[in-house]
């Protein structure tokens, strides 16, 4: 436990989750700026422990950890939503009112924790507030939060917004702030979606069940979106499967007008693809994607992809093969399409 409260006073209590994958801790800019961002924090109004899931394929030494913070090896490589789950489990079962995820190349702010502490406190009674997010930026440009208008135009939160989102509303794992009695009770972190589009889907959970999320609009987090600069970020593999799991999440959730965005984006992906020169096996990946997505039906898909997800639970689990190439570097266990 890295924090505890002064006796008789009651203290924002949060759960933090960071996943890390082939890094270790130390090398983490999420660890290293929460640590920093705990010395700026008056802790004895902040009840605080770290949980460090290391994803690392075959395992690996953890490395300088966080004083008090607990440790685990998920050597089969499960994602994000299975860690996040645990750490919901043992939030809940430890009595924190928050849980805080994060993955591994996010930079908090040194405010961070004293500034969601206060929102926390503020909105404490405010049960229907499930989420505060802070916003978020890749390299200067804001990728998160948004909004889905209409349900299915995503929208950026622009430098003005603050306060409570409106309906439909997303935003990236890493740096949201969830409360604990509300992710529960609409199931957690949906399993069917481990790592791409896991936030989607439980900020969508979240929606369904009429919670609302608020924006610390005054908190700026910087992270690194893969699918931002997925040449260096990514690998063809993992772009594959951010394809595919993107086309599950939008087949199962989001209407024919959602549907039609996404295949409208992948084409200007294409051109824009063409116009900076990407690599060819990029462009062709997402040219087999708006073909699949055109030339089947929607239950056609749906249908393959429980059989595929079902046939992926009954096997044993194994660590995951890599097709990469040397140039490719895949550094964040973490994406949004």
């Amino acid at each position: 436990m890295v924090g505890n409260p002064q006796p008789g006073s009651k203290p924002v209590s949060i759960f933090a989750v960071v996943v890390l994958y082939k890094m270790r801790a130390e090398e983490s800019a999420t660890l290293k700026s929460l640590q920093a961002a705990v010395e700026a924090t008056r802790m004895e109004e902040l009840r605080l422990a770290i949980f460090v899931a290391d994803n690392t394929p075959g395992g690996q030494e953890p490395g300088e950890l966080p004083a008090g913070a607990r440790y685990e090896r998920f050597p089969e490589n499960p994602g994000l939503a299975r860690p996040y789950n645990l750490a919901l489990a043992r939030a809940e079962a430890e009595g924190f009112d928050w849980l805080l995820t994060l993955d591994q190349d996010t930079r908090l702010p040194a405010n961070y924790l004293a500034e969601f502490a206060g929102y926390a406190k503020r909105c404490a009674d405010e049960s229907s507030i499930a989420a505060i997010v802070p916003r978020i930026e890749d390299d200067g440009v804001a990728i998160s939060p948004l909004r889905f208008v209409g349900g299915f135009l995503p929208r950026v939160a622009g430098p003005n917004d603050d306060g409570i989102l409106g309906g439909h509303a997303s935003a990236l794992n890493s740096a949201s702030l969830l409360r604990v009695a509300a992710l529960r009770r609409v199931g957690g972190y949906d399993e069917r979606f481990p790592l791409n589009n896991s936030d989607t889907a439980m900020f969508h959970r979240l929606d369904l069940a009429g919670y609302r999320t608020l924006l610390a609009g005054a908190v700026v987090v910087r992270h690194e979106l893969a699918i931002m600069r997925r040449e260096r970020r990514m690998t063809l593999e993992r772009y594959e499967r951010l394809l595919a799991d993107e086309r599950d999440f939008w087949d199962l959730h989001m209407g024919m007008l959602g549907r039609t965005e996404r295949l409208l984006r992948l084409c200007g992906r294409v051109v824009k693809g063409f116009a900076n020169g990407e690599d060819a096996e990029f462009r062709r990946l997402t040219i087999a994607e708006i073909w699949r997505r055109v030339s089947s039906r929607r239950a056609t898909r749906i249908e393959a992809m429980r059989q595929e997800r079902a046939a992926a639970a009954a096997r044993p689990e194994r660590e995951p093969a890599a097709r990469t190439r040397s140039q490719n570097q895949e550094r964040e266990p973490g994406a949004r399409t």
